[in-house]
């Protein structure tokens, strides 16, 4: 009996010694771990966020800029493309770690999700087909006026009066709508406006001066200040050394 309380008495010194090492590494983590996070997109707004067709991979000004910050951060991103309304929805429940997706930072967004600052800054303008010259802005806009559902051009239109909103699913159903004669304008995003106007200068045009204005941050669900906390820091790191302007002029945003 003795023996075994001398051995014991050892036994609990010796683990005293390695038990606080232990502890150590739990409380101070590898600061250059790597992070795997799942980041949500909605990729049909061009030049944005995209689904590239010859590789079949989500490309895009919001994707070039995640990534780069993603390595200012060590993070690890597995994009998940999904659409606007359930974007919004997995965000307010917490389903993915981040959101990049021309998000406009909204009062009532910040209610469910939080926001990274900004990082650009954008507006909805009025699209028509360039033989329309009935509607030349807001003060005489009419018909039927195209927009994405849960965006804020819907929310710009949603506002207005004389006008029927025809709401999508995706941008680019507005736009083929617009062109092919079914709706009179479309409520859009400045940036995706002008992409469409660009490829298509023949049969679109914006028209009159921007409705409102906007800027985009990357959106992380409440909780997760730590997480919000590494992407501002990386933003200020990617601004900082002026990726964001070389990044616009590669995706010609203007």
């Amino acid at each position: 009996m003795k023996k075994f309380s001398i051995l014991l008495v050892m036994f609990s010194l010796v683990a005293a010694l390695i038990l606080p090492g232990c502890d150590n590494g739990t409380d101070d983590p590898n600061p250059t771990a790597v992070t795997k996070i799942r980041v949500a997109t909605d990729a049909t707004w061009a030049p944005f966020e995209y689904v590239d067709t010859a590789t079949n991979r989500i490309v895009g000004f919001d994707i070039d800029l995640m990534n780069e910050i993603a390595k200012k951060a060590n993070l690890e991103i597995e994009y998940i493309n999904v659409e606007w309304d359930s974007l919004l929805a997995g965000m307010a429940q917490g389903t993915y770690d981040a959101a990049i997706s021309s998000i406009t930072i909204t009062a009532d967004r910040q209610l469910e999700m939080n926001f990274s600052n900004p990082y650009y800054a954008a507006g909805q303008i009025i699209v028509v087909r360039s033989s329309n010259n009935t509607i030349t802005g807001a003060a005489n806009i009419s018909g039927k006026v195209g927009v994405q559902s849960g965006t804020t051009g819907d929310t710009e239109v949603s506002a207005m009066t004389g006008v029927e909103k025809v709401a999508y699913d995706e941008i680019g159903l507005a736009f083929a709508a617009l062109m092919s004669n079914q709706i009179d304008a479309i409520v859009c995003d400045t940036p995706v406006a002008a992409g469409y106007v660009t490829k298509n200068p023949t049969q679109l045009k914006t028209v009159g001066a921007m409705l409102s204005a906007e800027e985009y941050g990357i959106a992380v669900p409440k909780g997760k200040e730590d997480l919000l906390a590494k992407i501002n820091a990386a933003l200020a790191e990617v601004k900082a050394a002026g990726t964001i302007p070389t990044l616009l002029t590669k995706w010609e945003i203007e």
